[in-house]
């Protein structure tokens, strides 16, 4: 049979595609289970809870580049255990493709020994309390050195060294021991939260920086991990359901933050995770309470059926998808936000009101006027906050002259920028000044009641002074009438109960494709908020009508955030959510200014309705509401402690 010489078999000439050598896929593998020594020693610890372990103790050299070391009392391994788990995809933790879906350990994979021991000098040394001997197996480089039968305790040790010292382009982007320190201390720190039956140590050289014993709870844990005074700001997250979650926790008062995202644990189903939505939720609970570029403290715990919840996403094991992610997202975010907003539980203190005879600086000499020490009864009080911060009508004449228009202050930008940007928040690397640590937000457990102090005056045309049990009282009256009007625009827009009114001459704007599929997308929830939009082409529309807050407030700007915002953010949020920038806006415009006077009576219609209003830390921009000066300060600066 004639054969065409222009036929070319498979194996005519030597093939391009080549099977790499053992060592080399192992180390190629590696690299996505091991990227640092925090990530060795992520995979050692997870090992030692999954194995019952009820004490772990860590030691490390030159943040764990030298040498990562973990010894724990958890049931141990025989010696084919031993030399079977440096084997990759070999684990005791999953048989069949049904445990895949239900994965309820920290560990499952197989992949973490075995690639760890691809880029370092390892030793295993493992004991079964039921053995009279135990084992040593001892690695380098991938490569079985020798398996010894010797004496140990019960449990296991693991010992690795020289990481990456046979792949230098790995160790040569490891960063400052401090750094790689910084990032162990993290996973120990993460896995002691998620275990508070279990006593960790961990040691840096001779130096010992954790020593965690057996706590009574999670409280208790985390009061050892975040320190007693920060743990006493911790506001508990009563345990809440849906659609087979359950989820719980701590969330910091609004006071308690911080310049970098390091006291944040997030944990699903005692696995600690990093996870987008989840922040994004907790996130999103803060909004209206942090100054910018700060970040909240907080301890979550998010638990569902394993088969809801996919951990196998990445060999890292941090990064999660859930199987309800809209329900999680709302879960968390609802939660967080209502622990917030709640007025927290007081015991009462009586505290005597005294009269005071000075008027407040700025107050009216008129005949009956209330004193500065009592407030007025609610009839006399004029209108403070249903007209934009104005006092009585818009030019009245008065017995003091003529009231003029609330004006922006210096350096308050338009509707569309940020006024949040210019708020000064001190460093965390800055030591607080004297005063910055005799003025403190009121403690969660101790809240100020402002209708039970005796006010005392205005003091430089911006801020209310109270006597109070806790001591002296600061109100910032801006900050306090933005949040008030803030959380009542806020109801107003979610509860469909904004006002609309027709534009004179409807206003025309041009939108990008997927823009303008996000406004189509929320048309009902547009016009529940008092939006009207009439398409005029692809990507055109004509803006009919508009709530009647944002009627002279640039409302093309307002629509086209909107409309950026549903194009841009890639998790599932609400559209209430996408508004709540405008509102501060709104509300910063809207409150009485930092330097206008306020009477006695006006002053106690704003305590009246701060009082009602929920989530009263800060404004929506993250100023603090209120400070308080206690007496001890003034006390020791009088020599009288």
């Amino acid at each position: 049979m004639a054969t065409n010489e222009n036929t070319r078999t498979p194996m005519s000439k030597e093939s391009r595609i080549r099977i790499l050598p053992e060592s080399l896929a192992n180390q190629i593998a590696a690299g996505e289970v091991v990227q640092r020594p925090a990530s060795v020693l992520k995979e050692l610890v997870e090992n030692s809870v999954d194995a019952g372990a009820g004490r772990v103790e860590i030691d490390l050299e030159s943040g764990g580049a030298a040498r990562v070391q973990v010894v724990d009392d958890g049931h141990g391994m025989s010696e084919d255990d031993a030399l079977l788990c440096l084997e990759r995809h070999a684990t005791s933790k999953i048989a069949t493709d049904w445990d895949l879906g239900r994965i309820a350990t920290l560990g499952f994979r197989g992949e973490a020994l075995p690639s760890i021991a691809a880029v370092s000098k390892m030793t295993i040394t493992t004991r079964r309390p039921e053995d009279a001997l135990g084992t040593e197996v001892r690695m380098e480089g991938g490569k079985l050195l020798r398996v010894t039968e010797m004496g140990a305790a019960p449990g296991a040790r693991v010992e690795v060294r020289s990481l990456f010292f046979n792949v230098p382009a790995r160790r040569k982007f490891l960063k400052r021991k401090e750094t790689e320190l910084a990032r162990c201390l993290e996973v120990a720190n993460q896995a002691a939260m998620a275990n508070p039956n279990v006593s960790f140590v961990l040691r840096h050289g001779k130096r010992t920086l954790l020593d965690l014993g057996v706590s009574g709870g999670l409280q208790a844990r985390a009061a050892q991990l975040v320190g007693e005074a920060a743990a006493s700001h911790l506001l508990k997250i009563p345990g809440a359901a849906s659609e087979n979650m359950t989820f719980s926790g701590w969330a910091g008062a609004p006071g308690l933050n911080r310049s970098t995202r390091d006291a944040q644990y997030l944990f699903v189903n005692g696995r600690p995770i990093r996870d987008r939505l989840f922040v994004h939720a907790a996130y999103a609970a803060y909004r209206s309470f942090l100054p910018v570029k700060r970040h909240p403290v907080f301890i979550l715990f998010l638990d569902m059926p394993p088969e809801d919840v996919d951990v196998n996403v990445h060999p890292a094991k941090q990064e999660v998808r859930f199987r309800f992610a809209s329900g999680v997202y709302d879960l968390v975010r609802e939660s967080v936000a209502a622990v917030l907003g709640a007025r927290p539980e007081r015991v009462r203190r009586d505290f005597a009101h005294q009269e005071v005879s000075r008027a407040a600086p700025g107050a009216a000499a008129a005949e009956g006027a209330a004193p500065a020490g009592s407030f007025p009864a609610r009839s006399s009080v004029p209108a403070l906050l249903g007209g934009g911060g104005y006092y009585g009508d818009f030019g009245a004449a008065t017995e003091e002259g003529p009231l003029e228009a609330s004006v922006p202050a210096a350096g308050v930008e338009a509707l569309g920028s940020d006024p949040s940007a210019s708020v000064g928040s001190p460093s965390d690397s800055t030591a607080p000044s004297p005063l910055e640590r005799t003025l403190e937000p009121p403690h969660p457990a101790d809240p100020v009641v402002l209708s039970e102090c005796r006010y005392l005056g205005q003091w430089e045309e911006c801020f209310l002074l109270f006597a109070s049990p806790q001591g002296l009282v600061l109100v910032d009256q801006h900050a306090a009438h933005e949040r008030v009007l803030y959380n009542r625009f806020r109801d107003q827009f979610r509860e469909g109960r904004v006002d609309s009114q027709a534009c004179l001459v409807p206003e025309e704007i041009r939108l990008r494709p997927e823009e303008a599929l996000g406004i189509e997308a929320h048309r009902d929830d547009l016009l529940r908020s008092g939006f009207e939009l009439e398409c005029a082409g692809p990507g055109e529309y004509r803006i009919r009508a508009v709530p009647a807050l944002l009627a002279d407030r640039d409302p093309a700007g307002a629509v086209r955030q909107i409309a950026e915002g549903l194009a841009d953010i890639e998790q599932p949020v609400s559209f209430a959510d996408l508004i709540d920038g405008i509102i501060a806006r709104m509300s910063c415009k809207g409150a009485v200014k930092a330097a206008q006077p306020m009477r006695p009576e006006q002053a106690a219609a704003l305590v009246e309705e701060l009082e009602k209003t929920p989530g009263r830390w800060t404004c929506p921009h993250g100023r603090p509401v209120m400070l308080v000066m206690g007496a001890g300060p003034v006390r020791r600066r009088f020599l009288r402690s």
